[in-house]
């Protein structure tokens, strides 16, 4: 097998054609119940920048195809001895050392970067973690997985309340300038949600990598929906819910940060605010019919709250470490 580096930005159509077909057949393989990113999607995600760090990628080939994919985030904020790795091989070229093959590559390009651990996820029931095991990894951290359909759901009764005091604002892409930099700081309060043991170490965040975020997520061609309790005496952001959808597949909605800062917890902020978002995803006539959320399994109250919002685990992501 021989593996080489892969650059999206310079445009080679075979290249990115090849990429999409490995990750669609692998997708349609472990992943029957959802519907495959379309060519272009795919193509947007490799191409979007990433304001917190940059992707290295791999293209395994053998007997004259491309049968494997390599994806290696290294940050530049936060938890700076870690690569965070993805391998993908082509459901009819595995169990043949080319997974192996990647992480080799993988492994050294990290090591030239000063990184001592790499991150590997696995979707239990899957190839995945019987894979890690065998070249060294150890289990870290287990996720639920969970999926709500939107369209059992009666948006009128979700069970949530207004809090008093408090009011929500909602909004596409862009948080309005005056919320910026409080919507920054309760960002931060993701912090101390339960990692399972991982060990991760976020960085604080800061006004201008919000709107780098939001810069990368629409040329990714993903819509980012906030709702945010914002503290009617401070005029500052209590909590925040976020949503990204794929708009050239937007069917499956992926849960991103929700998250109360802690002086304003125990009112019932983050139902109001998920509840709410289901509400207005409603409005929209059902473009939205299911979202995914993962959840550390010790976080007992987000997952009741999920449960009240019709969520059920579809499945679990296991997150291994390596040594490099």
């Amino acid at each position: 097998m021989r593996v080489t580096p892969f650059d999206p930005r310079l445009g080679l159509r075979e290249q990115l054609a090849c990429w999409h077909e490995v990750a669609a057949a692998a997708g349609a393989h472990d992943d029957p119940g959802h519907r495959c990113l379309p060519p272009a999607a795919r193509a947007a995600a490799l191409l979007a920048p990433r304001p917190d760090g940059r992707v290295l990628h791999w293209l395994g080939c053998a007997g004259g195809e491309v049968v494997g994919l390599a994806e290696l985030f290294l940050s530049d904020r936060e938890n700076l001895g870690w690569g965070f790795a993805e391998v993908t091989v082509h459901p009819r070229h595995r169990r043949s050392g080319h997974g192996s093959a990647l992480l080799a590559a993988m492994r050294v390009a990290a090591s030239e970067q000063g990184r001592d651990t790499l991150v590997l996820s696995a979707a239990q029931g899957g190839p995945g973690p019987a894979w890690a095991a065998a070249v060294g990894a150890r289990k870290a951290q287990e996720l639920w997985e969970s999926e709500a359909d939107l369209g059992t759901l009666d948006p009128a009764a979700l069970g949530d309340r207004p809090a008093a005091g408090y009011r929500l604002v909602c909004w596409s892409d862009e948080a309005p300038e005056e919320l910026l930099a409080s919507y920054a700081a309760a960002v931060d309060a993701m912090a101390d949600s339960p990692d399972g043991g991982l060990g991760y170490l976020a960085a604080p965040n800061t006004p201008e990598l919000v709107r780098a975020r939001e810069r990368c997520a629409r040329a990714a061609g993903v819509q980012r929906r906030v709702v945010a309790a914002v503290h009617e005496a401070g005029g500052t952001v209590a909590g925040l819910t976020v949503l990204e959808i794929p708009l050239l597949a937007p069917e499956l909605a992926h849960q991103d940060d929700t998250v109360v800062v802690p002086a304003h917890r125990g009112h019932g902020l983050g139902l109001w605010m998920k509840a709410e978002m289901v509400r207005r995803l409603a409005a929209d006539g059902g473009v939205v019919r299911r979202v995914h959320t993962t959840t550390d399994p010790s976080n007992s109250h987000m997952l009741a709250i999920n449960e009240r919002l019709g969520f059920r685990r579809v499945g679990v992501r296991e997150q291994w470490t390596l040594p490099v």
